[in-house]
């Protein structure tokens, strides 16, 4: 919430104070925080005045500022700081400082005029050639805050992402100007209120939200996050510095977005241990949504056994399955793994995978969820991988490759469809065919869907130690 203010610490006055009532509040806060920082302009946190202004609410901490320092010129300016990386007229002066250039830096200079329509007008009918640089430099640094501006409104992981282009640097408008909040006030707006009045629809906006896109985590990833850590503001910076810099560490190169932010949540040891929400926004969709992490699925994330789940598996062309990011969510919404065990049984007859790799993600999803459950020992699980071995080597003695293949295709196919008689079934006939007892087999009897794990290692470990398609690999994130 923020709220007119006329409060004085020591000799500093300030007008306005913004408290983190809720996550719209906090990412702007957050995002003025570092606006304050870089322009060296004053600002005092509420949490460590003695004396509160009878404005403030109760119960959050907030941040008394001066309005006037927040101008057109020292946001832009900012803009360009914190997003450098995305300013085309940056990167142009920066190949620019040489005093010879080659025909690649010319044309490397040309086409990123060429990118941005700013630029392009901006520049007019010069053309850098080589030997008027001085000429290109003059007219970017003429026109900067119009260049840097456009850029910025319009960038698809900057401004546009967050909020409504056309509502950069308004004031406070008749709705709110981010993405998913903002309303079309060219059509009919009657459907918007109460009663179909437009006049009873209650829309909040101020325009201290324009700093919500810096309060997000790492730009250059196609899904950004903030997390609503609004204890206090200092919380709020601490956390924001502590996500950034993981998302950015080596081991998480190479995973998409959610699978980096849940690797970090799961091995953060000094991260967040209470229940928290983290605002999510990606370039795909044209609105926020939220992820709750509660402190007691965040434990279970941490508690993760240290076994790779690294997996992916193309679905369809535009789709992967990732199994790593998987098992992290459904860790977080305390979902058992049944229906990912059962997607890679059916992985598994995909010749075109390494089945070896396969039956091992199996084997420890198994143990996951078993563990999860409660219902099976990891000895009794130990002794159904056993078993499956075993009956395996029994079956390649007796040249019966192909009736493992069948066998595990009847179980596979009965478990996953939740037909309990016909595994059954199917492991009384292994049993005699193979002339060897299944030590898992009682419990299982006793209840099927409750001890379904230990039919789950079972097949995972029933293979054909003699076939080579054990070790093929060709799926993606081996």
């Amino acid at each position: 919430m923020k709220n007119t203010v006329d409060y004085t610490v020591g000799n500093k006055h300030y007008n306005a104070l913004l408290q983190p009532t809720e996550w719209r509040y906090s990412a702007a806060a957050l995002g003025l925080l570092k606006f304050l920082k870089f322009c060296n302009c004053d600002y005092e946190l509420l949490n460590n005045c003695s004396e509160k202004p009878e404005e403030a609410i109760y119960g959050f901490d907030g941040i008394f500022y001066d309005e006037s320092c927040i101008t057109e010129e020292n946001y832009l300016l900012f803009a360009e700081d914190y997003f450098k990386s995305d300013m085309t007229h940056i990167i142009i002066l920066n190949t620019l400082k040489k005093d010879e250039f080659t025909d690649e830096d010319v044309k490397k200079v040309n086409d990123l005029i060429k990118s941005k329509t700013v630029l392009k007008k901006v520049m007019g009918n010069v053309k850098f050639d080589g030997t008027n640089k001085e000429a290109v430099v003059s007219l970017i640094e003429e026109n900067r805050l119009e260049i840097i501006k456009s850029i910025f409104r319009y960038g698809k992981n900057l401004y546009s992402d967050y909020c409504n282009s056309n509502l950069l640097l308004t004031e406070s408008n008749n709705h709110c100007r981010l993405a998913g909040y903002s309303v079309d006030e060219g059509r009919k707006t009657r459907f918007l209120g109460f009663c179909f009045s437009k006049d009873s629809f209650a829309g909040n906006d101020i325009k201290e939200f324009d700093f919500i896109p810096f309060a997000f985590s790492n730009s250059d990833m196609y899904e950004t996050y903030f997390i609503n850590n609004n204890y206090s503001i200092t919380t709020l910076e601490m956390t924001d510095k502590i996500l950034s810099q993981a998302l950015r560490s080596d081991p998480y190169e190479k995973k998409d977005s959610r699978t980096k932010l849940l690797a970090v949540l799961r091995n953060a040891k000094k991260f967040i241990n209470y229940n928290v929400e983290i605002i999510v926004k990606s370039r795909d969709t044209d609105y926020y949504s939220s992820l709750y992490v509660r402190a007691d699925r965040l434990k279970a994330l941490k508690d993760l056994p240290e076994k790779s789940l690294e997996f992916s598996y193309k679905i369809a062309e535009d789709y992967w399955f990732n199994l790593e990011r998987e098992v992290y969510e459904h860790c977080l919404n305390n979902v058992q793994l049944d229906d990912l065990i059962d997607k890679m049984l059916k992985i598994y007859f995909d010749k075109n995978v390494n089945k070896t790799n396969v039956r091992f993600k199996i084997n420890a999803l198994a143990e996951i969820n078993a563990s999860w459950k409660g219902n099976v020992t990891m000895t009794e699980l130990e002794n159904a991988k056993n078993c499956g071995y075993y009956v395996s080597k029994k079956l390649a003695e007796m040249k019966s490759g192909n009736k493992i293949k069948a066998f595990r295709q009847k179980l596979s196919s009965a478990i996953i469809a939740h037909d309990y008689d016909r595994v059954l079934e199917v492991l009384l006939k292994l049993s005699n065919y193979a002339d060897m007892e299944l030590p898992f087999f009682i419990k299982f009897l006793e209840d099927p869907e409750k001890n379904k794990d230990l039919a789950y290692a079972f097949i995972s470990n029933l293979s054909d130690p003699t076939d080579s398609n054990q070790t093929k690999t060709t799926n993606k994130g081996e």
